[in-house]
C-alpha cells in the first residue's frame, strides 16, 4: 500500500514500469514525457524538498557541510566542486542559462538533437535577456567589453522575464516562479500519474542474466525493492557512476566539471544594487580555445564562505564589485570511487584559466576597476559529468550492458561543455523517452 506520495510503499517489493532515478533535468524530463504518453513511471530522489529563497536556506542544498566552510565537495586535486542532492536538482541553483552545448559533438556520433532542443527551448520559453533588464554592472562591462574590440551577447534565459525581480538570488531558488526548474516537470508528471518518492537512495540496480530487474531503496522508514522493467538513472555525473560501481558495472573515469575562477575588482566611488547574473556573455573564444566569459556575482554568504580568509572582507563591498566568470572546457582526467573524488587541474586547464582570466582583467580595468583591487577566486566545478561517457558505458541509445538500463544525465556527455548543460540534458531524455516509449516498452 502506498503510504505517503513523499515518502516510501510498505511491502518490501513494490512493482513498477519504468523507475527513474533522479529529479533533476534529466530525470525529470524522463518521468514527465513517458507519464504524458500513460506510462506507468516511479520517480525516486534521494533529497527532498527544500524552501526558497535565502542564502542560508539554499546552503543545504549543497553536498558540502557548512562546518567545512565550503558548500561544495573539496576533491583530491584541490577543486571544489558544486552539486545540489534536492527535488529538482541543480537546475534549482542554476542562472537559467539556456544556451546549446554538444551539439555538434552529438551530431559527429550520429546523435540530431535539433528538433529535441527547439522543442526544449519552446517548452521552456528560452529567450535572450531583454536589454532593460540588463543591471548596472552588466551595462558597465558591456561596454568595456566592446571598446575593447570583444563580442559581447545577451545571454539566453529559460525565465519568464515578466515575472522576475531582477533581485540576483537564482542561486538561492527563485522564489517568485519566475526560473524553470525540473520541480516544474515534475509537477506536470505527477498530474499524468507518476509516482514521486522522495528521501529515497537508491543503493544499487538488481540485475540477472543481463537483464536490469529493479533497484535496492533506502529511505528513513528503511529498506525495500522496487522491481521494474526499465530503470533510468538520472543521479548526476557523481551519484550515477556509484550506482553503476554498486551493481558492479564499471564507470566513474573521465569526470570533467566544467572548472571556473571569478575574477573581481572594486569600483570605490560604485554603489550599485542586486542584478541577474551571467546576463551577457563572451564566447567567441569558446571553440578556438576553450573557455567563454560572463559576468557574476556571488551572494555574500558564498563570498564569506570559499573566500580566503584576508579575502572575506570583500563580501560586505559587493556593492562596489565588478565580476567575470571564466568557464572552460576542461579535460575529462577525473575520477569518481565510492569514497572520494578525484579531479585536479591539468596544464592545458591552468593554460584556459588563465587566458581567460588574462582577458577578464582587461575588461574589469577598462571597466574602471583598480588594478590592485582584482582577484581571482579558486577553481572550482559546476557541471560534472563524463563519467558514464556514450561510447564507453552507455550506447548511442544510453543504454548500458544491462539489458533495460540507461542512463539520462551528464554522466553521457562524451566531453565537456564548457557551458551550461540543461538544454542539452533535456534534449538528451526526450530523444531517450520517445525511443523508450516506441521501441523499449
Amino acid at each position: 500500500m502506498f503510504i505517503k506520495e513523499s515518502h516510501v510503499y510498505s511491502e518490501d517489493t513494490i512493482l513498477s514500469e519504468v523507475v527513474v532515478v533522479g529529479s533533476g533535468a534529466g530525470g525529470s524530463t524522463i518521468a514527465k514525457e513517458l507519464a504524458a504518453k500513460g506510462r506507468k513511471v516511479t520517480l525516486l530522489e534521494r533529497g527532498r524538498y527544500h524552501r526558497l529563497g535565502t542564502e542560508m536556506r539554499a546552503l543545504k542544498f549543497y553536498t558540502g557541510h557548512f562546518m567545512k566552510i565550503k558548500p561544495g565537495e573539496l576533491s583530491r586535486g584541490n577543486v571544489e566542486l558544486l552539486r545540489t542532492i534536492m527535488m529538482g536538482g541543480s537546475t534549482m541553483v542554476t542562472l537559467g542559462n539556456g544556451v546549446r552545448a554538444l551539439q555538434e559533438e552529438f551530431q559527429s556520433m550520429g546523435l540530431n538533437l535539433e528538433k529535441e532542443l527547439s522543442e526544449t527551448e519552446r517548452e521552456l520559453g528560452v529567450a535572450p535577456i531583454p536589454e532593460d533588464l540588463m543591471g548596472e554592472r552588466t551595462r558597465i562591462l558591456k561596454r568595456a567589453s566592446e571598446e575593447l574590440g570583444y563580442k559581447v551577447k545577451p545571454m539566453p534565459k529559460f525565465v519568464d522575464f515578466s515575472r522576475c525581480t531582477n533581485c540576483g538570488m537564482c542561486v538561492t531558488g527563485c522564489s517568485y516562479g519566475a526560473k524553470w526548474t525540473a520541480q516544474n516537470y515534475i509537477a506536470e508528471a505527477r498530474k499524468h500519474g507518476a509516482r514521486i518518492m522522495t528521501e529515497s537512495e537508491v543503493t544499487h540496480v538488481i540485475h540477472s542474466g543481463g537483464e536490469v530487474k529493479g533497484v535496492k531503496v533506502r529511505s528513513k522508514s528503511g529498506s525495500f525493492e522496487l522491481e521494474a522493467e526499465h530503470v533510468i538513472l538520472a543521479a548526476g555525473g557523481i551519484g550515477t557512476p556509484r550506482i553503476l560501481q554498486r551493481s558492479d558495472l564499471d564507470s566513474g573515469s573521465d569526470l570533467f566539471a566544467d572548472l571556473f575562477v571569478n575574477t573581481f575588482g572594486l569600483v570605490e566611488e560604485a554603489n550599485w544594487g542586486e542584478e541577474m547574473g551571467m546576463a551577457t556573455m563572451i564566447d567567441e573564444f569558446h571553440e578556438s580555445e576553450g573557455f567563454l566569459l560572463s559576468p557574476i556575482l556571488d551572494t555574500k554568504v558564498h563570498m564569506l564562505l570559499y573566500l580566503p580568509l584576508l579575502m572575506k572582507r570583500r563580501a560586505f563591498k559587493r556593492g562596489k564589485t565588478l565580476g567575470l566568470m571564466t568557464k572552460i572546457k576542461d579535460d575529462h582526467s577525473g575520477y569518481v570511487s565510492q569514497d572520494s573524488i578525484e579531479k585536479g587541474v591539468t596544464e592545458r586547464d591552468r593554460r584556459r584559466l588563465e587566458r581567460g582570466i588574462e582577458i577578464s582583467e582587461q575588461i574589469l580595468t577598462k571597466a574602471g576597476a583598480k588594478e590592485s583591487s582584482l582577484y581571482t577566486t579558486p577553481v572550482r566545478g559546476a557541471h560534472i559529468g563524463g563519467t558514464a561517457g556514450m561510447g564507453r558505458v552507455v550506447n548511442l541509445d544510453q543504454e548500458t550492458e544491462i539489458s533495460g538500463l540507461f542512463v539520462s544525465d551528464a554522466s553521457v556527455f562524451p566531453s565537456a561543455p564548457g557551458a551550461p548543460p540543461v538544454l542539452t540534458i533535456i534534449a538528451l531524455s526526450k530523444r531517450l523517452s520517445d525511443l523508450l516509449h516506441r521501441e523499449y516498452l
